[in-house]
């Protein structure tokens, strides 16, 4: 049985990815630098701007807040090359998949009203932003994913989802393991004492309310610009997922002030937001002003794209863990520089557990007069 009420060693929407069999290579063009894509096809060139992902020369994390993301993402790299997988992080998430202990079975995740007890539709809601908007990026993605899945040892259980589900997340206004119905109010609507299962679902008009709440903000936002640079990379974490982790270029920080903005109007919302894993919300920074060796911890919620997760909790091994760390490496120097422009953001009343499969509705970024499309 479930118990709805533990909460989540992982509390983002997470993604797999469609097994590809692509290479990729950067390389320089007149204008700008091209993604290359070589297949069983040949080769196809994307020239991409605005809207979709371009290469660029890069200068690395410029923005405090970016610096201690990328610290952030190094440590979580070092954690698993130096430790291997941590079972006390993947057991929990097991009950949450169907097929983890039978051996002639792949994970895949239970819908939210298959859980004991089960959750309605519409407990579960969250904001992201989608890869969707660039077809370069979703064939990286899947193949990154590719390339770590085929170095990891057999009968290793991971669940890989549709690459048309990638995305980072922004924002819950309601988790799986703390739903509120009502998240403009302080209390969210209901007693958190409450069991999740035994809490109420929204009524129409606070759906409708939150929607649209939710629809102003993102038209008031401007289209971020993300990349995966130099110290940022591509993390295997000790918790099972691989991750394709961003920051936004320069001195942006749209994503963390939206989603500042997206917590002022929800007061009410769930509290835990989209950190991987409750002890990897610590970045170690020296103190200011002071020499000492000594080191604090300062909380960052990072920006990351979940390619794949392992939901075995045997170890690896040595042999794997170096293979799959050194893809890990390979990928960061390989994706140096990539960045993308999202157009939309994705509201979701999601389904089934980590796929954001459900009702989406798809708000367009900076244009108040772009009504909701339903998807």
């Amino acid at each position: 049985m479930v118990n709805l009420a533990t909460g989540l060693l992982a509390t983002a929407a997470t993604v797999g990815a469609v097994l590809a069999a692509s290479t990729w290579f950067l390389r320089h063009s007149s204008r700008q630098r091209n993604v290359l894509a070589t297949g069983r096809s040949g080769e196809e060139s994307h020239q991409h701007t605005n809207g979709d992902a371009k290469v660029t020369e890069d200068a690395g994390p410029v923005t405090q807040e970016a610096k201690d993301w990328a610290a952030l993402y190094d440590r979580m790299a070092d954690e698993f090359a130096s430790g291997d997988l941590n079972p006390k992080a993947i057991e929990p998430l097991k009950s949450w998949f169907h097929g983890v202990e039978d051996p002639e079975e792949t994970p895949w995740p239970k819908k939210y009203t298959e859980l004991e007890p089960p959750l309605q539709f519409g407990a579960v809601r969250l904001l992201v932003v989608p890869l969707d908007d660039s077809p370069v990026v979703l064939r990286i993605a899947a193949s990154v994913t590719a390339d770590v899945m085929r170095l990891l040892p057999d009968g290793t259980k991971v669940f890989a989802n549709a690459r048309g589900n990638y995305h980072c997340t922004v924002f819950h206004t309601s988790q799986p393991t703390d739903p509120r119905p009502d998240p403009t109010r302080p209390d969210g609507g209901t007693d958190p004492t409450l069991e999740p299962s035994r809490r109420r679902l929204p009524t129409d008009a606070e759906w409708r309310r939150e929607l649209e709440i939710v629809r102003q903000l993102v038209a008031a936002t401007p289209q971020p610009l993300l990349r995966p640079p130099q110290l940022e990379r591509v993390v295997q974490a000790s918790t099972g997922v691989l991750l394709l982790t961003w920051t936004e270029v320069g001195q942006g920080a749209v994503v963390s002030d939206l989603r500042r903005r997206l917590r002022e109007a929800f007061p009410g919302a769930s509290t835990k937001q989209t950190l991987p894993r409750s002890t990897h919300n610590k970045v170690r920074t020296p103190p200011k002003n002071s020499l000492s060796p000594t080191k604090i911890f300062v909380k960052a919620t990072i920006i990351h794209s979940s390619l794949l997760r392992i939901v075995s909790s045997r170890p690896l091994g040595p042999a794997a863990v170096d293979a799959v760390s050194e893809a890990c490496r390979h990928w960061t120097a390989k994706l140096r520089g990539t960045l993308y422009t999202p157009r939309t953001l994705w509201f979701i009343r999601e389904m089934e557990f980590s796929t954001i499969e459900g009702d989406r509705e798809v708000l367009t970024l900076g244009d108040a007069n772009a009504p909701p499309r339903h998807w």
